[in-house]
Formats: structure tokens, C-alpha cells, sequence
């Protein structure tokens, strides 16, 4: 019964039901009865509907993160085709991850606790990179445990270790006729548009890359936001700074910036009560455009739906992310090192913002290095 309801929903070919069933023979004629979560979650594996990351260890690292790259792509139909799957260590042992989706070059940062397990939360985190296109609802979400709590809350403490290619009906439909649980399975996909066209690693490309993945609403802030940078400025400038600041978008004037902060903001929830205050606005300003004339990198916005818009620190905020790939990318908040200042009240919390950014940088030029050898 599972793998026909497969088949109706859309998620498994009828020919790749047929060649399942018939090779695993008297294990899936069961299907036909009651069976248990566990089961369940076995069958979807068996019939390329679902891809189980091991937990334990595997006899290369390589080969394994291959083959599972190859099933998630499988689970898509043909939408997402990976290949050039590489593992690379750098020279001071840092792994990384490079293959190429549809063509495109997708790196993941990873993180090896021992020499022979997946990094899983790479995996977590980065796995919508392997979900087809905008115009295709589905998404890779987590199947909860058989002995998970139903009522917790999506960010329990469990291995994500089974993850299922299904849109919201499809999602709705499994948990109603069998009983199976996703995070988040009522999440509508975010949108997702085409490659950028620009030159690689240009700021350009950087900028369209982002905006794949951008709402509408979050594409008009930022680009009402950059247009109007340099008026910005120069009325903040003129309101707020004596003729004797060095304004020339060097580390050293952050020193002095940071000066006037704290002289006016006691603490962070001065900074944060003021937050909307042209003052404020002017040093987020400032103080961004001075990390991205010192490290390679831009402005960046977003504001997701749902749950994450109340608890990402980066959510409908203006932020400055390093020109590296999302999988070594490091991000800072002006507003929060502003808040942070105010509380700490640190020397240098500005300029080693930037440091924040060049350590992305570097360890994305020194990744690419291993991989050309």
C-alpha cells in the first residue's frame, strides 16, 4: 500500500516501485500490512523516497559523503544532477567539501570530529542546496523519530538522520494515512531563482547569488537601502561628526566612531531602544561600508517567514556577509556590534569585526588552493 500511495503522491516512479518491490520480495510484501514507524522509514529509503545519513562510521569519508550526495540528487527525479563530489583538506587539515550541482559549484565547510564520521550537521544545514528549483515544492525535510515527542519543539535534541524529498501535500498526506512526522512539514519552500550570470566571485555575483533567495519585500529594502547609501552618509556625516573625524572608511576611524558610541550609549539597550534613530542608522552605515572596503564583501537582508523571523539575530536587519560560497560564509550585524560595544564596552569591537570577515575569506582561498592543488 505505501509504495502504490508513493506512486499516486508523485514521489516515486511506478518503474522504480516495480524494480523495489521486486527485488526485495517477501520484506515488502508486508507493505501490505500494519507496520511500524521504523518500517515505514525502511521502505521510504528502499524506494529512493528518502535518503538515512549514517551516524556511525564509514570506511571512507569521500565515498561516503559521494554516495550520499548521489541519493538526495536521486530523490529529486532528475531535477538535481551532482557530480565531481571532491573531498578537500587544506594545508593545515580543514576538510571541505566541493561538487558540482547541475553544473554549479557548491562548496560545504565541514567540521570532522573523528576520521571516519560525517560532519551530519553539514549535511543538515546545507542539504536545500541538493532541493530542485522555485518552480518545484518540494524540499528535503527531517523525518522525525518513531520515539520522538510529537509536541516538541522543532529544535528538540535527536539525530537528523533520515531526510524525505516532499511538498507540503505530500508531507500532509504521509503523516495522515501513516502516521509520519516532519519538522516542519506545513513550511512552504523558500523561493529559489536561477544562477547568477555574472562573472564568478565578483561582487556581482556574490549580489545575484543572494537574491535567488530573497523574498520580493527583502530584494526592495536592499535595494532601496544601497541606493541611497551615499545621501545617507553624507547627511549623518554633516548632523553627527565634527570636522576633525577621519572620515575615510579606514579600521582606524572605527577606533573613533566607537569613541562617540560610547560616549552617547551606556548600554546595549540604549543601542537598541535607539535603533530606528538617524544616528544609529548612519553608524550601521558607516560602519559597513568601512568592513567591506577592508575585506571583500557586501550587504545582505532577508526576512524568512515563519519561526525563524523571530529567532535569527540576522532577520530584517541590514548585515554584511563575506564574499566567500554559503558554506564558508561569515556574517556581522552591524547594529549587534554596535549593541555589543555599548554593553562590553571593548576597545576595537569594530575593526575586529573585519578580522571576523578575513578569517571567511582566507579559509575559502585556502580551500580552493587544495582543490586545484
Amino acid at each position: 500500500m505505501l509504495a502504490e500511495r508513493l506512486v499516486q503522491l508523485g514521489m516515486v516512479p511506478q518503474d522504480k516501485a516495480d524494480s523495489v518491490l521486486a527485488e526485495v520480495g517477501e520484506w515488502l510484501d508486508d507493505l501490505d500490512g500494519e507496520l511500524n514507524a521504523d518500517d515505514l522509514t525502511d521502505a521510504l529509503v528502499e524506494l529512493g523516497a528518502a535518503v538515512r545519513v549514517p551516524s556511525d562510521d564509514v570506511d571512507d569519508l569521500g565515498d561516503g559523503y559521494r554516495d550520499i550526495l548521489e541519493r538526495v540528487a536521486a530523490c529529486s527525479g532528475g531535477r538535481v544532477i551532482v557530480d565531481d563530489v571532491e573531498l578537500v583538506r587544506d594545508e593545515d587539515g580543514r576538510d571541505s567539501l566541493h561538487f558540482l550541482r547541475n553544473g554549479e559549484s557548491i562548496w560545504w565547510s565541514l567540521d570532522h570530529q573523528h576520521e571516519s564520521y560525517l560532519d551530519t550537521l553539514a549535511i543538515f544545514e546545507n542539504i536545500d542546496q541538493l532541493e530542485p528549483d522555485a518552480d518545484d515544492p518540494r524540499r528535503f525535510r527531517v523525518l522525525r523519530p518513531a520515539d520522538a515527542d510529537a509536541d516538541a519543539d522543532e529544535d528538540e535534541n535527536y539525530d537528523a538522520d533520515c531526510y524525505v524529498l516532499v511538498s507540503p501535500e505530500q508531507a500532509r498526506a504521509l503523516h495522515e494515512e501513516f502516521g509520519l512526522d516532519f519538522d516542519g512539514q506545513d513550511a512552504e519552500k523558500s523561493p529559489r531563482g536561477e544562477p547568477p550570470t555574472a562573472e564568478p566571485e565578483t561582487l556581482a555575483w556574490y549580489m545575484q547569488h543572494d537574491r535567488r533567495t530573497m523574498t520580493e519585500p527583502a530584494r526592495d529594502f536592499l535595494d532601496a537601502w544601497l541606493a541611497g547609501m551615499d545621501e545617507a552618509l553624507t547627511g549623518w556625516r554633516g548632523r553627527f561628526l565634527s570636522q576633525d573625524f577621519p572620515y575615510d572608511f579606514s579600521l582606524d576611524s572605527l577606533d573613533a566612531l566607537e569613541l562617540i558610541v560610547l560616549d552617547g550609549f551606556p548600554d546595549r539597550g540604549a543601542v537598541e531602544a535607539a535603533r530606528d534613530a538617524p544616528f544609529i542608522e548612519g553608524a550601521v552605515r558607516y560602519l559597513g561600508e568601512t568592513l567591506i572596503r577592508s575585506v571583500p564583501g557586501r550587504w545582505g537582508y532577508q526576512d524568512m517567514s515563519g519561526d525563524t523571523a523571530t529567532s535569527n539575530p540576522y532577520e530584517r536587519i541590514p548585515t554584511i556577509r563575506s564574499n566567500t560560497p554559503i558554506g564558508f560564509m561569515h556574517a556581522v550585524n552591524p547594529l549587534r556590534r554596535l549593541a555589543y560595544l555599548a554593553n562590553k564596552r571593548e576597545p576595537h569591537t569594530f575593526r575586529d569585526s573585519a578580522d571576523v570577515l578575513r578569517r571567511a575569506v582566507d579559509r575559502y582561498a585556502e580551500a580552493v588552493h587544495a582543490h586545484r592543488g
